[in-house]
C-alpha cells in the first residue's frame, strides 16, 4: 500500500509546484494541501489525523498577513514528500514529511487521497 501511494504522489509531479492552500479542519482531523498543476489544482487530502505539525522557518520573515497574499506572492513550493508506515500503540499509521520551504509539515494519519 505504501509503495502504491508513493507512486501516486510521484505521479502528481509536485516538485516545485506552488502551494495555493494549506487547510487544517475539524480539530486537526483533516488536512488539505492544494497545489498548482498545468491544467488544474491537485489536492493531497489527509484524514483521521493524529499528529499535525506545521513549522514555519523563523529565518524567513512574514512581511504581511498570509491571507492577503496574491497567488504570485505565495512563497511556498513543494520540494519533497516523504511517506513511511509507522506503528503506534500496536496500530499502523502513515507518516508524511512534506517540505514546502519555508514550511515543514509532519502529518500522522490513517487515510490519504489525491484528487
Amino acid at each position: 500500500m505504501i509503495q502504491e501511494l508513493l507512486k501516486k504522489i510521484e505521479d502528481s509531479y509536485y516538485w516545485d509546484a506552488r502551494v495555493k492552500a494549506l487547510d487544517c479542519n475539524y480539530f486537526g482531523d483533516e488536512v488539505k494541501v492544494v497545489f498548482e498543476d498545468d491544467e488544474k489544482n491537485i489536492t493531497y487530502h489527509f484524514a483521521e489525523c493524529y499528529k499535525v505539525k506545521i513549522e514555519h522557518a523563523v529565518e524567513c520573515p512574514k512581511d504581511g498577513a498570509s491571507k492577503e497574499l496574491t497567488l504570485s506572492q505565495i512563497p511556498y513550493f513543494l520540494q519533497d514528500v516523504e511517506l513511511k508506515e509507522i506503528e503506534l500503540c500496536q496500530k499502523k499509521y502513515m507518516e508524511f514529511k512534506i517540505n514546502m520551504y519555508p514550511i515543514e509539515l509532519l502529518i500522522v494519519c490513517k487515510k490519504f487521497d489525491i484528487y
